[in-house]
């Protein structure tokens, strides 16, 4: 089971860092051009959105290695949880956001993130 957790999580921390990566080192001009719901939130609330992803992709990954290679870090597993859930927050924000602008074309991402995101908690507290 711990390799699952370990596919599972990487996936959901890839996807974050790489589309927070993407949209956090983009100009705003191009990150409106690319992204027309930054329309309805601002520049501070996207790179927020951004730079959340990015941390919390760091913060699901890294202490879970941690948690199950270092002796005494066991504690650890418990941010990478918090991570997680922290990703999935944003996953659903992002859903109703794109509802209300009626982008329904943006929602299956969302929702395998969403997805991706109860399966890797579940599968962290489960190989504690």
């Amino acid at each position: 089971m711990l390799i699952t957790t370990w596919i599972v999580t990487g996936i959901l921390a890839a996807f974050n860092l790489l589309a927070g990566a993407g949209k956090a080192s983009m100009p705003w001009p191009k990150l409106q051009e690319k992204m027309p719901w930054t329309e309805s939130t601002g520049k501070a609330p996207a790179y927020f959105a951004a730079w959340s992803e990015v941390i919390g992709a760091i913060g699901a990954i890294l202490p879970l290695v941690l948690a199950h290679t270092l002796a005494g870090w066991e504690a650890a597993v418990w941010v990478s949880f918090a991570a997680v859930i922290g990703l999935t927050l944003i996953q659903v924000l992002a859903i109703g956001l794109h509802l209300k602008r009626g982008e329904a074309k943006a929602l299956p991402v969302n929702f395998v993130l969403v997805a991706l995101g109860i399966a890797s908690a579940i599968l962290i507290v489960a190989t504690r």
